[in-house]
C-alpha cells in the first residue's frame, strides 16, 4: 500500500510539469524517504511553483504537500494550494492579490483560506542578487478541529500580510534562497520561514535542501508545540 501512496505525488507532479511547459515556467520538487525493517518510516514532500507572464501581469500558481508516517501511524499531513497575480506599475513596483488555502491535520487546522491585496517592490534584481518585499491587508477564515472528532471551531479575522524573498547566486551551479511570510491576525499570527540551497545536477535537474519553520502564536485546539520544523532533501525539475 505504501508504494501506491508514493507513486501518486510523483505522477501528479510530472503531469503538472509537462502540461505547464508550453506557457508556464517554474520548478517541481519531490522528496521521498522510506525505511523498513526495525524502523518503518515514510516521508513525502512535494512542491510545484509555476509562473506565467503576460505583459504587465505575472501569474503565480503554487501547491505543496507533506506526509509523514512512523510505524504505520500517520504523524503529519499538510496541503497548500494558492494563486498570486501581480500587476506591475513600473519595472520594480507592483500590486498583488493572493488567494491561499492551507490544511494541516496535525495542527488541528481543518482548513484555512487567506485573501490579501497589497503592494510589492523588487528591491534588487541583478544576476547575483534578487530581493523583493511585500505588504498587504486581507482576511482569513479558519476552521479549527477542537477535538479528535468532527467538532470544529470557525474563526474569521482581518490580518496584516508581510512577505519577503531573497535569492542569491553562490556559483554557476548553486544558489541560496530565503522566503519569509507573516500573517498577523487579531487572534493568531502565522509565520513561515523557508531557507533553501539549490545545486544543479545536469540539465533541468537539481537537488534542493530546505529547512522550513512554521509558527502559530495561538492555535485553537492544537496539541503540542506551536512551532513545526521540516528538513527536506528534494529532487528539483525546472520547466
Amino acid at each position: 500500500m505504501k508504494k501506491n501512496y508514493l507513486m501518486i505525488p510523483a505522477a501528479a507532479m510530472l503531469l503538472l510539469a509537462g502540461g505547464a511547459q508550453a506557457q508556464w515556467k517554474g520548478d517541481a520538487e519531490l522528496g521521498i524517504t522510506s525505511a523498513t525493517g526495525n524502523t518503518e518510516t515514510t516521508n513525502i514532500n512535494g512542491k510545484i511553483d509555476a509562473t506565467h507572464e503576460d505583459g504587465k501581469w505575472k501569474h503565480n500558481a503554487f501547491a505543496e504537500a507533506y506526509y509523514a508516517e512512523d510505524q504505520s501511524t500517520k504523524t503529519a499531513e499538510r496541503y497548500v494550494l494558492g494563486y498570486k497575480p501581480k500587476y506591475f506599475l513600473t519595472d520594480k513596483d507592483y500590486m498583488f492579490g493572493l488567494l491561499r488555502y492551507d490544511k494541516d491535520e496535525f495542527s488541528f487546522i481543518d482548513g484555512r483560506t487567506s485573501e490579501v491585496l497589497g503592494y510589492g517592490r523588487q528591491i534588487l534584481d541583478t544576476d547575483v542578487h534578487k530581493l523583493e518585499a511585500e505588504i498587504g491587508l486581507g482576511a482569513r477564515q479558519t476552521n479549527y478541529v477542537t477535538a479528535p472528532s468532527t467538532a470544529s471551531l470557525a474563526e474569521n479575522e482581518g490580518m496584516v500580510f508581510l512577505a519577503g524573498k531573497y535569492v542569491g547566486k553562490i556559483s554557476d551551479s548553486a544558489k541560496f534562497s530565503q522566503v519569509l511570510r507573516v500573517e498577523a491576525g487579531e487572534e493568531n499570527t502565522a509565520i513561515e520561514s523557508v531557507t533553501g540551497l539549490t545545486m544543479a545536477i545536469v540539465g533541468n535537474l537539481a537537488s534542493k535542501i530546505t529547512y522550513t519553520v512554521r509558527h502559530n502564536t495561538d492555535i485553537e485546539g492544537a496539541m503540542g508545540e506551536n512551532t513545526d520544523t521540516i528538513t527536506g532533501v528534494n529532487l528539483l525539475y525546472n520547466f
